[in-house]
């Protein structure tokens, strides 16, 4: 695990990976991905997150359940018959939803809400910071060879999820990232040409 890859290589090449061998990761590889995640920009550089590593087996085939019993009976199995791109991502997100706990490591990324102050917090500047710190832990999940998928998971029943894992209410979950070695190969990704995204001065002035 000490070869790293290019930057822009990991962004041309951060993918969503659902599809995860469940070997453990060591402990050191985790706190080496939590490191990296924690040099993300945050408000008032208040580092309010908190990470939520969650590897015991139990625990995530409690996770598992949970989503099986909230979204399996979405996502039927679809006839052997029918090969259709429709049918194939419905066996590969029914898969990563009933063996959701395949994944050796699910990663639930916290922050306090207490920015600017605990009186009035404003919810908008806790977003901003988890969000720049999922951003850097996939990056660096990327570089170092862990697949990984940025994912809401938690939204299925997250009343059960703050019960379970004894997440404080002043906490709020920006995250459900299972993480393990992939199955399979990273990018290239697929995206919109750039140009289209980008307007010059105004919104809807064209760049070009």
């Amino acid at each position: 695990m000490s070869e790293t890859i290019d930057l822009f290589e990991a962004m041309e090449t951060c993918r969503s990976i659902r599809r995860i061998r469940p070997d453990p990761l060591p402990d050191e590889l985790l706190e080496r991905l939590i490191h990296y995640a924690t040099r993300a920009p945050s408000a008032g550089n208040r580092q309010l997150w908190k990470f939520l590593v969650v590897t015991a087996p139990h625990d995530r085939r409690w996770f598992r359940d949970m989503l099986v019993e909230a979204v399996g009976h979405r996502f039927p199995e679809p006839p052997a018959t029918d090969t259709s791109p429709a049918a194939h991502g419905q066996r590969r997100y029914r898969e990563f939803i009933f063996e959701f706990d395949r994944a050796p490591v699910i990663v639930l990324p916290l922050i306090e809400n207490v920015f600017p102050n605990a009186e009035k917090p404003d919810v908008r500047f806790g977003w901003s910071s988890v969000y720049a710190a999922t951003q850097n832990l996939l990056l660096a999940a990327r570089g170092l060879g862990i697949g990984a998928a940025m994912t809401t998971n938690h939204l299925e029943n997250e009343p059960a999820v703050r019960a379970y894992f004894g997440i404080p209410a002043t906490f709020e979950i920006g995250a459900t990232i299972p993480m393990g070695y992939p199955v399979g190969h990273y990018g290239p990704l697929t995206r919109n040409p750039v140009v289209p995204t980008m307007y010059r001065g105004h919104f809807g002035t064209a760049w070009s």
